[in-house]
């Protein structure tokens, strides 16, 4: 039944305008490109299994499964959601959950993935520390936000911003090597098919959030740039170290973001320059949060008109991915402005799905996230339903 479902599969992703997986690629050299099936694996999520009373390898085996099943090529995993770590890190904290289990959890999730060949992302959140309150008492005593703020270095102090939370500053030097040297050290010990951050950038546009560092900025240069640009400069230079150390690895491993829906956001307010990335070649895949549907009241966050922005945007340059996030969570949801459509209509992720196959410009897409994938719930599993009919059909959604 499962040849059946990849020969089907395979037909279908000729038919649209999706390049093929890189399992199929042999099977028609014209195709260069390949088809990115994800999903991401929140924090939450793997909490979840971390404590589960049926023990966390039997939970990952049926994780593995569900996907394996749906055709999901590719798995964005949260290692790393507040300067933390699940695995055992020369730089951050060992997450809690993960101290029940006396052995390297990471790697056996890479493992069991990878046994069905699926790929492995290690997602990171860059500088959120801790979201819930300033409380550095809060903090593990082995993070590298308390040792900073409670050593004998008051200059180090600097590294950390206290704004209705907790967040490492992405002006300073230390801060980014910090990062930069988190993600040498995944791809030194892991064998991990890619890096993957989310849209946790600037967490405000309030100037007193980084006063001190862009004082300090100011004096020290003749001709200083203003507010907005120097913290987009500062995010730039985080991501293209970054870059340069995936790169310099040797390894294969793809750099990937998961920007906001909404560009000008990203540029405005999040200090996130996303088309200077790609025309830069500082990314390799760009995966937009386009996390509405197709009735929202602001006619410019509808998906289709998202859609089109993203793909003029990637145009720039064809060498970095486009691949399209979806908001399954969303589905039943009872939260306004567009609740009405997500409770109504259970084939939005399959027509969602069905534009972005349609269209040469886009890779793939990834699904957020893994429990509301494979929810129990009546819209859910109809959603998931009207998804597997596109997938598994050769003429596509109908």
């Amino acid at each position: 039944m499962k040849r059946i479902i990849i020969a089907i599969l395979i037909i279908l992703l000729l038919f649209c305008g999706c390049a093929l997986p890189d399992n199929a690629a042999s099977q028609n050299e014209e195709n260069s490109g390949y088809t990115s099936f994800g999903i991401w694996i929140s924090y939450l999520e793997l909490n979840a299994m971390l404590t589960s009373s049926n023990g966390f390898e039997a939970e990952l085996a049926d994780v593995v499964k569900n996907c394996k099943d749906l055709g999901i090529d590719n798995v964005y995993i949260h290692v790393r959601p507040f300067c933390d770590s699940v695995f055992k890190s020369k730089y951050f904290p060992l997450r809690e959950e993960v101290e029940l289990l006396d052995y390297d959890v990471f790697e056996y999730i890479i493992n069991t993935f990878h046994n069905e060949e699926i790929k492995v992302h290690a997602w990171i959140n860059p500088y959120r520390v801790y979201t819930a309150s300033s409380d550095i008492n809060a903090l593990s005593t082995q993070s590298p936000v308390y040792k900073w703020l409670n050593d004998d270095s008051a200059e180090n102090d600097k590294n950390v911003c206290l704004w209705n939370g907790i967040y490492l500053n992405p002006a300073e030097t230390e801060v980014q090597q910090l990062v930069i040297n988190g993600i040498r050290e995944i791809i030194e010990i892991y064998d991990v098919d890619g890096i993957h951050f989310d849209d946790y950038f600037y967490p405000t546009t309030d100037s007193a959030f980084d006063e001190v560092s862009y004082r300090e900025y100011l004096s020290d240069n003749a001709k200083p740039v203003y507010l907005e640009d120097w913290r987009r400069t500062n995010v730039n230079s985080l991501i293209s170290g970054c870059n340069s150390a995936i790169k310099n690895s040797g390894k294969n491993i793809v750099f990937s973001i998961s920007p906001a829906a909404a560009i000008d956001k990203n540029y405005d307010e999040l200090y996130a320059d996303v088309e200077y990335w790609v025309k830069n070649n500082m990314v390799d895949a760009v995966i937009p949060q386009l996390y509405f549907g197709f009735e929202y009241p602001l006619s410019e966050f509808r998906f289709e008109t998202l859609l089109k922005k993203w793909t003029k945007l990637m145009s720039s340059n064809n060498q970095v991915e486009l691949i399209v996030g979806l908001a399954f969570y969303k589905t039943g949801t009872d939260v306004s402005p567009d609740s009405e459509e997500w409770q109504r209509d259970t084939d939005i992720i399959a027509r969602q799905v069905k534009l972005c196959c349609d269209d040469s410009r886009i890779n793939g897409f990834s699904l957020y996230s893994y429990s509301s994938v494979f929810s129990e719930e009546v819209l859910n599993r109809s959603q998931l339903e009207k998804l597997t009919e596109y997938l598994t059909t050769e003429n596509g959604y109908e």
